[in-house]
C-alpha cells in the first residue's frame, strides 16, 4: 500500500505532477512574456508612437529655433519701352530685353512670442510622456494575458495529472476486484462497477487531453505563434508572493499607466490654458537676409543695377483685439482643465476600488488554496485508507469509489484553487503597475 501511494498519490498536486511530452521544447513563462513584447501588434504600434513622440520633442518642433533658408529667382522681360527725362532725352525702343537675377540666405528668428514656444516644448514632452505610458499600459495588458494563458496550460495539465492518478486508483481498484471474483473472496459485480469506473475516468483523461490543447491553442494565439506549435511549460503554479495592500495602494498611484496618463493629461490641460493666455503677449522677430540683387537691360537710362549685401531688421505683432475669442478660448481652456482633473480623480476612485476588491478576493483564494490543500491531504489518506480495507475485504466498492470520488475532486480543486490564486496575484500587480518593472 506505501508503495502504491507513494508512486500514484504523493507527486500529485502537491509536488505539481507534470505530464510532460518527448521531443517537445520548453517554453518558460519569461521567454512567453519576451515573444509578446517582441511581436505583439499592440506593443508594436505603442513603440511607435512614443518613438514618434519622443522624435517631436525637440526645440524645433516647438519653434525656438530659427528658420534659415536660401532663396534665388530669375526675371526675364521683353518690353516694349518709351521713356521721357527731364533732360529732355527721349528713348523709344522696341523688344528691349532685361534680367533680373536675385540669389540670397535669409533668415527669421521667432525672439519673443509670449513665451509660447517654451510651453509647446513643455507640451512635446508631456505627449512624450503619454507615450510611454501608453506603451507600458499595452505591455502590461498582454503580460497579464499571457499569464493568465500560460499557467491555464499548466492547470490543464496538472488537472489531467490528477486524471491519470485517480486512473491509476481504478486500475488497481479493478485488478483487486477482478482477483476477488476469481477467487471467489469477491462478487462479479464489484469487477464490473470497478470496471465502469475505470472506463469512465478513461473518458475523462481523453476529454482533458483536448483541454490541455486547446489551451495550448490558445497562448499560441496570444503570442501570435502558429496556432498547431506545441511546447513543454513549467510544471507547477508559482503562488505565495507577499502582497501587502499598502504597499499596492502606494505604488498604484505611482506606477499604473492609466494613473500616470490621467495625470499627465491635467499638465497637457494646464499647458494648454497657457498657451492661450501667452496670446496676449506682443511677438518679435528678427529677420535677416544676405543677398545679391542684379538687374541688366539692354536699353534705357540704367543698362546695369546690382547691390550685394545684409538687410535686416525686427518684426513686432500685437493683437490688441479679437473679438473677444481669446477670452473665450481662455475659459474653454479651464473648463477642459477641470474636466481633466474630474476624470483623474474619478479614475483614482475606480481604480483604487477595483485594487481594494482584488485584494480581499486574493486574501481569500489564498486561505481557500491553504484549506484545499490541508483537505486533499484528507483526502489521499482516506482514498489509501479506502482502498486497503477494500483489499482486505472489509469495505465494499460503493465506499471505495466514494473515497476516489473524493480524492479526484479535491485534488481538482487545488488546482482550480491555485491558477485562481495566481490571476488574482497578476490582477494586483497590473492595477499596482508593478507587473512589469
Amino acid at each position: 500500500m506505501k508503495i502504491f501511494a507513494r508512486k500514484y498519490l504523493l507527486p500529485v498536486i502537491l509536488s505539481g505532477l507534470y505530464i510532460s511530452s518527448a521531443g517537445q521544447s520548453f517554453l518558460s513563462l519569461d521567454s512567453a512574456i519576451a515573444i509578446t513584447l517582441k511581436k505583439n501588434y499592440n506593443i508594436l504600434i505603442a513603440k511607435n508612437n512614443y518613438q514618434v513622440a519622443e522624435n517631436n520633442h525637440a526645440p524645433g518642433m516647438a519653434g525656438m529655433l530659427p528658420n534659415v533658408s536660401v532663396l534665388a529667382g530669375v526675371a526675364l522681360n521683353d518690353n516694349n519701352i518709351d521713356q521721357n527725362y527731364s533732360s529732355g532725352t527721349t528713348i523709344s525702343k522696341d523688344g528691349v530685353t532685361s534680367s533680373t537675377l536675385t540669389p540670397g540666405i535669409g533668415l527669421t528668428w521667432t525672439l519673443f512670442d509670449g513665451t509660447r514656444m517654451f510651453i509647446a516644448y513643455n507640451q512635446l514632452g508631456l505627449l512624450r510622456d503619454e507615450g510611454l505610458a501608453a506603451e507600458k499600459m499595452a505591455m502590461e495588458d498582454n503580460v497579464a494575458s499571457v499569464i493568465d494563458a500560460y499557467y491555464n496550460i499548466v492547470q490543464q495539465k496538472q488537472l489531467l495529472a490528477v486524471i491519470d492518478s485517480n486512473l491509476a486508483l481504478y486500475k488497481e481498484e479493478m485488478d483487486l476486484a477482478e482477483k476477488q471474483y476469481q477467487i471467489g473472496t469477491g462478487s462479479k459485480l464489484n469487477f464490473l462497477q470497478a470496471k465502469v469506473g475505470y472506463n469512465a475516468e478513461l473518458s475523462a483523461e481523453m476529454k482533458q487531453q483536448v483541454n490541455v490543447s486547446t489551451a495550448i491553442v490558445a497562448l499560441n494565439q496570444v503570442l501570435d505563434e502558429p496556432i498547431d506549435k506545441t511546447y513543454t511549460v513549467s510544471d507547477d503554479i508559482t503562488t505565495g508572493k507577499e502582497l501587502i495592500y499598502d504597499t499596492l495602494k502606494r505604488n498604484m498611484a505611482t506606477l499604473n499607466p492609466n494613473l500616470i496618463m490621467a495625470n499627465t493629461n491635467i499638465s497637457v490641460a494646464h499647458n494648454a490654458l497657457k498657451e492661450v493666455d501667452a496670446l496676449r503677449m506682443p511677438s518679435v522677430a528678427l529677420n535677416l537676409n544676405y543677398g545679391l540683387s542684379r538687374s541688366e537691360y539692354s536699353a534705357g537710362f540704367t543698362l546695369l543695377n546690382q547691390s550685394l549685401g545684409l538687410t535686416g531688421g525686427f518684426t513686432l505683432s500685437w493683437t490688441l483685439f479679437n473679438g473677444f475669442i481669446t477670452n473665450i478660448n481662455h475659459k474653454n481652456a479651464e473648463l477642459a482643465e477641470l474636466n481633466a482633473k474630474f476624470q483623474y480623480d474619478m479614475l483614482e476612485e475606480q481604480t483604487g476600488g477595483a485594487l481594494l476588491e482584488a485584494y480581499q478576493q486574493y486574501l481569500i483564494n489564498v486561505k481557500i488554496l491553504q484549506l484545499d490543500e490541508e483537505n486533499f491531504k484528507v483526502a489521499k489518506e482516506n482514498v489509501e485508507v479506502a482502498i486497503e480495507q477494500f483489499r482486505i475485504g472489509t469495505s465494499n466498492i460503493v465506499q471505495l469509489q466514494q473515497a476516489q470520488i473524493s480524492f479526484s475532486q479535491a485534488g481538482t480543486q487545488v488546482v482550480s484553487d491555485r491558477y485562481t490564486t495566481k490571476v488574482s496575484e497578476t490582477q494586483l500587480l497590473q492595477l499596482s503597475g508593478q507587473l512589469i518593472k
